[in-house]
């Protein structure tokens, strides 16, 4: 009774791992998107300055192009200023409570002066740092059998499918960007090239897009976002095959005897590929003639 209430611990403190590691990919997206926020912003108002003053721009056109990007410009502001005034991650309380007759007051002083009641990602480094630390400090000190150990081990896995994959998107997101980029700018450049002699200011605009063509195919080639999402989606599928062969004893679980072996198999193959995922990430991040000579 009292190894089910030490494992019982080491699970408490892994949930408790889970929600601060959440809290803290939403810090985290909430920083990326108020940069990108506070540079389209600024961004969006050099380009309807600039399209004011070219002459040959009817006023026709610049009105088309003024009624929907004015309002964009002005979204991107107020997200820039909400999000860098209120940084970090779900909040502590919950959100505003309905019965406080102050509601309003109080949801204007947290968009204006900043929630404090959102963690930093600062603070929620140091709280999952600390939580690993009490776990290990529990494991060694506590006598939790083996098979627990792997069980909560199994169970772990399933939320690493879940990051990898998050990550995995991530990168393709990015990836698809930029791509999308290239074959547009590409083309946008070809067609107003054929315009520039004509209009002498287009020769600007194909110096432009050609410039933010070569940066994003350059980021695309230096960064190899399609490899690494590639990468962590192969590992995650890998995992998760793993994880329902086990639950329902087929593949290489099929005809080992007993549910602690299992584990143990389960274990030492998870153990593995993720092994070989850090190394495949390792190699991604090394510069390109280092990874040639291997």
């Amino acid at each position: 009774m009292n190894q089910v209430g030490e494992a019982n611990d080491i699970l408490h403190l892994n949930h408790k791992i889970r929600q601060a590691e959440l809290s803290l990919g939403l810090a985290k997206r909430r920083r990326i998107w108020s940069n990108i926020s506070l540079a389209m912003g600024p961004i969006f108002g050099l380009f309807l300055y600039v399209i004011h003053w070219v002459p040959s721009i009817s006023g026709e056109v610049r009105d088309a192009v003024y009624i929907p990007a004015i309002p964009v410009a002005f979204s991107f502001a107020l997200a820039a200023f909400y999000l860098k005034r209120t940084p970090g991650g779900i909040p502590r309380d919950g959100g505003i409570s309905a019965s406080n007759e102050n509601m309003l007051v109080e949801l204007f002083d947290r968009v204006v002066w900043g929630d404090s009641r959102r963690p930093s990602e600062g603070d929620l480094e140091l709280r999952i740092s600390q939580l690993k630390d009490e776990r290990k400090l529990a494991v060694a000190n506590k006598d939790i059998p083996p098979k627990v150990r792997r069980v909560a081990y199994k169970e772990d896995a399933y939320s690493d499918i879940d990051q990898l994959r998050s990550e995995s998107r991530s990168y393709r997101r990015v990836n698809n960007t930029l791509q999308g980029v290239v074959i547009v700018g590409s083309l946008a450049a070809t067609g107003v090239a054929g315009l520039a002699g004509q209009v002498e200011e287009f020769r600007w605009v194909v110096l432009g897009v050609t410039f933010v063509v070569g940066v994003s195919s350059g980021f695309m080639g230096y960064y190899k976002y399609k490899e690494r999402s590639f990468y962590l989606q192969q590992t995650a599928d890998a995992i998760e095959s793993e994880w329902e062969a086990v639950e329902i004893g087929v593949g290489r679980y099929k005809h080992i005897e007993g549910e602690e072996k299992r584990l143990e198999e389960f274990v030492a193959e998870v153990h593995r590929l993720k092994s070989e995922q850090k190394k495949r990430q390792q190699n991604l991040e090394q510069p390109p003639e280092a990874r040639g000579s291997e």
